[in-house]
């Protein structure tokens, strides 16, 4: 039988400024009045997208950039509705500001760039999203998932074997950006056979897989959650 989940590894508080995953490539927007470019980074992924919408809960940073080689410099950026996206840090040095943004709540808002007098220059559109579905990427040499009652998946894989698992949020069908802190709730045995690498508040688990059947819980802000089942045979 599944072990009771006993350790929860959470993250309740500030969001840091950096997510230990940087991502690789990043997907430029361009204001609707064509003049400053913004550019997501930090989201937690490998590549951010603002198309694909904003995490409730999830933080990334926004660097601002201006077109046709104009400078972006002692411009801001604010938004049009803070209970949907808010802007929780800046670092406006440079020709290049840099504003950390945060999901806070389901809707649609104008990021909205302002200059040194308040004026509006340019603004985006973003998407907030709550998270309703999760992915799951597990890799495993012998790896087999499983379709097992009372589990949303179930990976088994020979007792011990190297066990990665990363867990995104999902809506509408697909990914949505930000680095996002979730509950993760763990046995003892998952626990303690934790790699320093793991980052398990940020969805990233590796170990190795140890005897026996274990349950996990992953549980997004919002409160979409899911059960995962691993059995080391």
């Amino acid at each position: 039988m599944p072990t009771t989940p006993r350790l929860l590894a959470s993250l309740l508080a500030a969001l840091p400024l950096a997510t230990t995953a940087a991502c690789q490539w990043n997907e430029v927007e361009t204001g609707k009045n064509g003049l400053v470019q913004l550019t997501p980074d930090d989201c937690g992924q490998l590549g951010c997208d603002l198309d694909d919408g904003v995490a409730v809960g999830g933080a990334l940073t926004i660097r601002l950039s201006g077109t046709n080689g104009r400078s972006a410099a002692d411009l801001e950026l604010v938004s049009s509705a803070p209970w949907v996206i808010d802007v929780i840090d800046a670092d406006t040095f440079g020709s290049e500001p840099e504003f950390r943004m945060l999901g806070t709540g389901a809707g649609r808002a104008d990021l909205i760039v302002i200059d040194r007098a308040g004026y509006e220059i340019d603004y985006l559109p973003i998407e907030v999203a709550t998270i309703s579905s999760f992915a799951l990427d597990a890799r495993a040499d012998g790896l087999t998932e499983l379709t097992v009652v009372g589990a949303d998946r179930a990976f088994q894989a020979p007792a011990g074997t190297d066990l990665e698992l990363d867990v995104s949020g999902e809506a509408f069908g697909r990914q949505l950006t930000g680095d996002v802190q979730f509950l993760v709730e763990l046995d003892q045995a998952i626990a303690t056979a934790m790699k320093a690498d793991a980052d398990v508040a940020r969805g990233h688990l590796h170990l190795t897989m140890p005897a026996g059947d274990h349950a996990l819980r992953v549980t997004a802000p919002g409160g979409a959650s899911q059960r995962v089942l691993l059995m080391g045979r």
